[in-house]
């Protein structure tokens, strides 16, 4: 039932599609969750649609990730935890993989 409510959501047409590159409004670790006027558009992937103007994503920032407590060698790069959010599209900014690439650089310089 999932993937027909998944599939009747894509069917129209989906200016996020699974896997694209966005730019997600949320916060940095320094920054106040509970007040969005210090958060931030960062670089962030998305994992699905979920509903009509609903989509799952992964903000793929290094200093929000976590080490996977599970495995022996969690903090491995390859093996950390990025969190995800449910965003709307007024929370998202579709993006170039090149400007995806320069937010991280950016954000990686301070």
């Amino acid at each position: 039932m999932t993937n027909e409510i998944n599939n009747a959501f894509n069917g129209a047409q989906n200016p996020f599609p699974d896997d694209s590159p966005v730019l997600v409004w949320y916060p940095l670790p320094d920054h106040d969750p509970l007040d969005r006027h210090t958060w931030s558009w960062l670089p962030g992937s998305i994992l699905d649609q979920c509903g009509p103007d609903e989509w799952r994503v992964v903000v793929e920032v290094p200093p929000l990730a976590e080490p996977d407590p599970s495995i022996p060698n969690g903090d491995a790069p390859e093996n950390l935890l990025y969190p995800s959010c449910f965003r709307d599209a007024s929370e998202l900014r579709a993006v170039t993989v090149r400007e995806w690439q320069q937010a991280r650089e950016e954000l990686a310089r301070g």
